[in-house]
């Protein structure tokens, strides 16, 4: 999928760069670890990594001959490594805005890895470059693939967007849907009409990039009638549909849903996909494909069986408060493609009697302030919708959602947000307390 870069070709991943304060917080974090995953301090120091292990400005990153790792970087770039591969952040600065002192400077020294590029580099693309022993990639797009084929050639393929892929013979755009390949240093890039597979094999649908990797079944969602679905896209404001017969592959990732009427399908593209306890997932196709055919692009759900009336009856009166650290959320996407990160959710729950009180707050990377609002009491419910989310600065923006689980555990929404200034953005998430 991915033109071939030579090993001389370090790939230059856009610099990342963090100010002090975040780099102390980490530039990155695992998503996902398994097998061998280490990372080599600039002072040499080797450390063993696992899921939520945090990575700094200056860290190689090492996976082993059955290693895989995937990051996730404080401007919202995801970055999925392959076994036997070594990912250098040499230089990556990031204050949770576009200031124009943002960094993303990467090495890839061997091995393959694929990306969903973030903030850093959209306003300014010499802000972002991932390096190979053959070339240098800079982004002008949002997804592609790199994987050195022997230590003098690269391979490269590029999902969604555009890249340009550069050496000392000169560069090369490589759009949506084309592969490459990097020869030498001296040697110009050249379009390749095979697409570079990374080996071993997804365990995903094969016409599917998934940014969640895993060397074997983790499946905890079951497939199966009776659940209902928050979701939202490019062009379909927030969602609800009940009712829902849903299918989930081996790592969770929602693959179809129907509710009787209408059917939503995973169409070719990059997908993410995570999940909490087996009783709520959400996730992120680049496409949905309905059953008359037609495309939603930048499709985000949440997925649950809704907690029963009986259960949240049965609350009684209280103040419950649900938060992102205790679920999860997809890549927040612009409908320019940008990505961004939910980086704070909270919604507090508030029961007395039959009604209850809900306020939400929704904080993006990619924005100052949050989007807030508190709905007046309204009788107890197991779905709710937020009409006028507003940032004090003339955002504003909707969500729908609904309670998922025994005792109403969690949280699940679907939301769209405009800025006053910049694109409309989609996402979806999980929230337990």
């Amino acid at each position: 999928m991915f033109p071939i870069i030579s090993r001389k070709c370090l790939l230059s991943l856009l610099a990342l760069v963090l100010p002090a304060q975040l780099l102390a917080a980490g530039a990155a974090r695992l998503d996902f670890a398994s097998g061998d995953v280490s990372a080599r301090s600039a002072s040499g120091v080797v450390r063993s990594l696992a899921k939520g292990s945090e990575l700094q400005a200056g860290d190689t990153v090492l996976t082993g001959r059955e290693g895989r790792a995937q990051m996730r970087f404080s401007d919202g770039a995801m970055v999925s490594l392959q076994p036997q591969s070594e990912f250098s952040l040499d230089d990556y600065r990031f204050s949770g805005k576009a200031d124009g002192d943002e960094r993303g400077f990467f090495r890839l020294l061997k091995g393959g890895l694929r990306t969903l590029t973030g903030l850093i580099g959209r306003a300014n693309r010499d802000n972002y470059k991932v390096t190979t022993s053959v070339a240098t990639i800079g982004i002008r797009g949002t997804e592609y693939t790199v994987t050195y084929v022997d230590p003098e050639t690269v391979a490269i393929a590029t999902g969604e967007g555009r890249i340009e892929v550069c050496n000392q013979a000169g560069c090369l755009v490589v759009a949506s849907g084309e592969a490459a390949v990097v020869r030498g240093n001296d040697e110009l890039p050249r379009l390749s009409a095979s697409r570079p597979r990374l080996d071993p094999v997804q365990p995903m649908l094969s016409d599917v990039r998934p940014l969640l990797v895993a060397s074997e079944s983790m499946q905890t969602m079951e497939s199966g009638p009776g659940y209902s679905m928050q979701f939202v896209s490019d062009l379909l404001p927030p969602h609800s549909k009940e009712g829902v017969d849903a299918v989930f592959n081996n790592v969770d990732l929602l693959v179809r849903a129907s509710d009787g009427t209408s059917v939503y399908s995973i169409a070719p593209g990059i997908a993410e996909a995570g999940s909490r306890d087996g009783v709520i997932g959400w996730g992120r196709w680049a496409s949905a494909k309905l059953d008359d055919s037609s495309v939603l692009d930048n499709f985000h759900y949440v997925v649950g069986r809704m907690t029963s009336m009986a259960d949240i009856t049965g609350l009684g009166d209280g103040t419950y408060t649900y938060t992102l650290a205790k679920g999860g959320a997809s890549t927040a996407i612009d409908v320019n493609g940008g990505a961004s990160t939910l980086t704070a959710a909270t919604m507090v729950a508030q029961f007395s009697g039959s009604s209850m009180e809900l306020s939400l707050s929704l904080k993006l990377s990619s924005h100052a302030s949050a989007y807030t609002e508190t709905l007046s009491p309204l009788s107890r419910s197991q779905t709710f919708q937020f009409d006028s989310l507003a940032d004090g600065s003339g955002g504003y923006g909707q969500a729908t959602g609904m309670f998922v689980g025994a005792g109403a555990s969690y949280v699940g929404i679907a939301y769209q947000l405009q800025p006053y200034v910049g694109a409309k953005v989609s996402g979806s998430a999980a929230l337990g307390r």
